[in-house]
């Protein structure tokens, strides 16, 4: 299996990753493994990168990706429960919106 050493890793990151390892209960390597997957996946959108070699994603493609693994996620989520209906009498949610900026508004005094 490949390995991968990091230099020059500043301690406010090390103390980070530290942290979090131990909160999920993983060693450093395993926390550091799976930050550096969950990133790809944000980046990519996909799951993995399948040993090809890609390029650095724009700013855009970036985006894009962003967009193509919420689609993706949706989809799923439409295929488990199928399309939601509302209740008859159910507040109309930009209404629900609404409702909430005046009530901020009011605290806030403006």
């Amino acid at each position: 299996m490949p390995a991968l050493q990091i230099r020059d890793l500043s301690q406010g990151t090390y103390d980070a990753l530290k942290w979090r390892a131990e909160r999920e209960h993983r060693s450093m390597a395993q926390e550091a493994t799976v930050a550096i997957e969950r990133h790809l996946q944000l980046v990519s959108g996909e799951p993995q990168m399948m040993g090809h070699d890609r390029r650095a994603l724009t700013g855009e493609e970036e985006r894009q990706a962003r967009i193509a693994r919420r689609e993706r996620i949706f989809a799923e989520i439409h295929d488990v429960l199928g399309r939601v209906e509302n209740p008859d009498g159910f507040p109309d949610p930009v209404e629900i919106i609404h409702v909430g900026r005046r009530e901020r508004d009011a605290r806030l005094g403006l």
